[in-house]
């Protein structure tokens, strides 16, 4: 009789033991999802930056993450917005956040370069007004993390042409060029409709076929000018 009431007693003494861990790991579980959640609000208070004004708050600024210029000493970090178009009415100032774990993707309205070396960064444009809606380096070999670049291309939209008072997607784009270091930026091609296909050829000059009014050209550039070598539209079959 005396050893049922022993077992008895190990037995509630087990189920307690038992329902005091199931608790203790849900609580625990609670912990750690409340922790991530908590911390990333925390950081996203916390990595607030002041790169300039931006009184009503309107675009949720934030900088990218940054890229390291293959073969060079520089690196470039977008400036995002969560606004998805530019008013051309107003004039908005730069503000806010550094990437980590809060980072979107979202639309580029300016571009820093910064270099490693002299620690020195330069904006690529002098005001937000714009939409860069393609960043790209020419790279000899992307596969080969040391390979030269050449240039940096952009896609940019910076024309109302569709006059609704606003630039975003619907316009048409400028494709540009600039040195490694964001210097010498200069536009190649304006008002087109769409970017098909651009790289290297072995000559090491840079080969484009874009579309504009519904016609398709091809065009070859050179990386050194910035001159366009050669540019004509596609033949037609049988023409």
């Amino acid at each position: 009789m005396k050893s049922d009431k022993f077992f008895k007693w190990v037995w509630n003494l087990n189920g307690l033991v038992l329902f005091s861990g199931l608790i203790i790991a849900i609580l625990f579980v609670f912990y750690q999802l409340a922790s991530v959640i908590f911390k990333d609000q925390i950081l996203v208070k916390q990595t607030t930056l002041n790169l300039a004004q931006d009184d009503n708050k309107e675009e949720n600024w934030r900088l990218g993450y940054p890229h390291k210029i293959s073969g060079t000493d520089f690196y470039f970090i977008a400036l995002e917005s969560e606004k998805l178009f530019v008013e051309k009415s107003e004039v908005l100032g730069i503000y806010n956040e550094f990437g980590g774990s809060s980072y979107k993707p979202t639309r580029s309205k300016n571009v820093l370069f910064i270099n490693s070396i002299t620690n020195n960064s330069v904006w690529l444009f002098k005001s937000i007004e714009q939409l860069i809606i393609d960043i790209m380096p020419l790279v000899d070999d992307e596969f080969n993390e040391r390979s030269a670049t050449r240039a940096i291309s952009y896609e940019v939209i910076n024309s109302d042409t569709n006059l609704d008072n606003k630039l975003d997607n619907t316009d048409n784009r400028t494709f540009a060029l600039s040195k490694v270091d964001g210097s010498n930026y200069t536009e190649i091609i304006t008002d087109y409709n769409r970017i098909v296909e651009s790289g290297l050829n072995s000559d090491g000059e840079l080969f484009v076929i874009f579309i504009n009014n519904n016609v398709v050209y091809s065009m070859l550039v050179d990386l050194i000018t910035f001159e366009i070598l050669s540019k004509k539209p596609l033949p037609k079959v049988g023409g």
